[in-house]
């Protein structure tokens, strides 16, 4: 196991890629003036740059702000648990889904949308805060914890595995990662040392699905 820079990682995966990128956009609730400064900070910014991206968001009014003011030009309006909606006519060497599978009513839908725009090879990548993160338990125990705005479940190596099983995917690679704002704290570190000798207690989780027929397939081939 692992423990990364999650934008970093996903670069890394998806640079010079087509990459459908779920849940994109965000900092609709910010104020006008921040909102091109932190949108050219994003994850989306920096994949639009290196690799052929097609944006999927919630938020209307944020891509018609984005679009308005050039910054972003590829983002669709969907839903992540109704991509089959957009009828999307193309295959993706990486799925992007990141911190989105938390807020979903029904995430096995995502997963579902997500099936119909793979290859065999397509590598699904999900970031999602983890259930057993060291930080994360110690704010409980402190009664400092409080969840994240309109999540509403929390996930750990386990439950994820047997989501991805259910929904035709097996897993790549579970590892933990770090946001870009934890890069703040003067304790990060300290902090980062740790959880990389410790990656199953990082914050984060990061996880890359594939298709399950893609290793059935090279069984097959053997």
């Amino acid at each position: 196991m692992g423990y990364y820079s999650k934008t970093e990682r996903i670069i890394d995966l998806c640079k010079g890629k087509d990459v459908l990128h779920i849940g994109c956009v965000g900092f609709a609730d910010l104020p006008t003036s921040e909102r091109v400064s932190r949108a050219k900070q994003s994850l989306h910014f920096a994949l639009s740059a290196c690799a052929n991206t097609v944006g999927v968001d919630y938020s209307r009014e944020a891509i018609d702000y984005y679009r308005q003011h050039h910054v972003f030009d590829n983002v669709l309006h969907g839903n992540a648990e109704q991509l089959e909606v957009l009828k999307l006519d193309c295959k993706f060497d990486v799925v992007v889904a990141g911190d989105i599978i938390e807020h979903l009513t029904n995430p096995g839908r995502m997963l579902d949308g997500i099936r119909s725009v793979c290859r065999p090879d397509t590598l699904v990548v999900i970031t999602t805060p983890h259930a057993f993160g060291l930080l994360t338990y110690l704010r409980f125990l402190t009664n400092h914890f409080v969840e994240g705005l309109e999540h509403v479940f929390t996930m750990n190596s386990q439950n994820i595995e047997h989501m991805a099983q259910r929904h035709g995917f097996e897993i790549v690679e579970i590892a933990t990662c770090y946001q870009d704002h934890a890069t703040n704290s003067p304790m990060f570190k300290l902090g980062r040392a740790f959880f990389e000798r410790f990656p199953r207690f990082g914050g984060t989780l990061f996880v890359v699905l594939r298709p399950a027929e893609a290793s059935a397939s090279v069984q097959k081939a053997v």
